[in-house]
């Protein structure tokens, strides 16, 4: 029996120093310090003007070298430069940064060095060194950045822009130099005969490049090259309800919201006839109880005989 017991206590006493350690071990909250890799990598790429905006380098479509662009490779999120991380690429679009620290980083582009005519349309560049590797990062200038149509508006006049929108008058609609979009943001006319004859429909989605400019207080887009059409993304655009006051009051600037628009009036009665007093024969007045505004039907769109009563 007292061998017994002796074994009894001596398992009793194994298993509480086993639970002390256990507990103790519990009890550590210091936390090993994360894994931490030092060391460089490289960065090299071409600059080059991308006429075609393939991404590819290629002097037949057009494409450049852009010598004398300036970049610097910053610390993401602190927008500390790494000593030694800035260069310029030579007379052949070249440029080379060595010795920059392993991991993601930012490369921006010293937009005063851009050429004109030339856009950057992602500034900075997020670019991720490799460990003692090399790491290709290609600036590609372009024609213009896409913005909104909004934008283009507050633009000065005569600047080259990328828009894209949903066609709410198809070129030939109207007429041959008339065609109309319309983002989220804004409208606008597209004033060209360029257009007519490519199949474009209302609800296609096209985008272009143009210059922005006005003529008698509309907004226009004019010499517009036809980049991309994406057919039937909205084969049903709604027009917006407003008021002929509203309309009114969109002539006094073209950054008016509703200016180039595709819109309804309701219950508006033509109050002054097409082509009496001042106004010529595609110009009418109507108004909704809100206000008059002067109303243009091109040949072809209506009767304007028959624009006498209630709309």
């Amino acid at each position: 029996m007292d061998f017994i017991s002796s074994a009894i206590r001596r398992r009793r006493v194994t298993y509480l120093a086993t639970a002390a350690l256990l507990a103790a071990a519990a009890c550590d909250t210091e936390i090993a310090p994360p894994l931490q890799i030092s060391g460089t990598g490289s960065i090299e790429g071409l600059v080059f003007f991308d006429a075609s905006e393939d991404g590819i380098f290629d002097p037949s479509d057009g494409d450049f070298a852009i010598g004398g662009l300036g970049m610097a490779v910053q610390d993401r999120g602190t927008g500390a430069t790494f000593a030694g991380g800035t260069a310029q690429s030579d007379a052949n679009g070249r440029f080379s940064i060595a010795s920059i620290p392993i991991g993601t980083h930012d490369m921006l582009i010293d937009t005063l060095t851009v050429p004109a005519g030339v856009s950057v349309c992602q500034n900075p560049l997020r670019v991720t060194v490799y460990l003692n590797e090399t790491q290709t990062a290609n600036v590609q200038g372009r024609p213009g950045c896409l913005i909104t149509i909004a934008e283009a508006k507050d633009l000065a006049q005569g600047e080259f822009v990328v828009v894209r929108g949903i066609v709410t008058s198809f070129p030939g609609q109207i007429d041959a130099s008339r065609t109309f979009i319309q983002d989220a943001t804004a409208g606008a006319l597209i004033f060209s005969s360029t257009l007519e004859g490519q199949g474009i429909l209302i609800g296609d989605q096209i985008e272009i490049g143009g210059t922005n400019g006005a003529f008698s207080g509309d907004f226009q887009f004019v010499s517009p090259t036809l980049r991309l059409v994406v057919p039937g993304v909205d084969p049903d655009p709604q027009p917006q309800l407003v008021t002929t006051a509203q309309i009114a009051a969109s002539g006094a600037t073209f950054t008016h919201p509703i200016q180039g628009r595709f819109i309804r009036v309701e219950k508006a009665e033509l109050v002054a006839q097409f082509g009496s007093g001042s106004l010529n024969i595609q110009n009418g007045q109507i108004d909704d109880g809100s206000g008059a505004t002067i109303i243009r039907v091109d040949d072809g769109v209506a009767d304007r005989n028959n624009l006498t009563n209630l709309f």
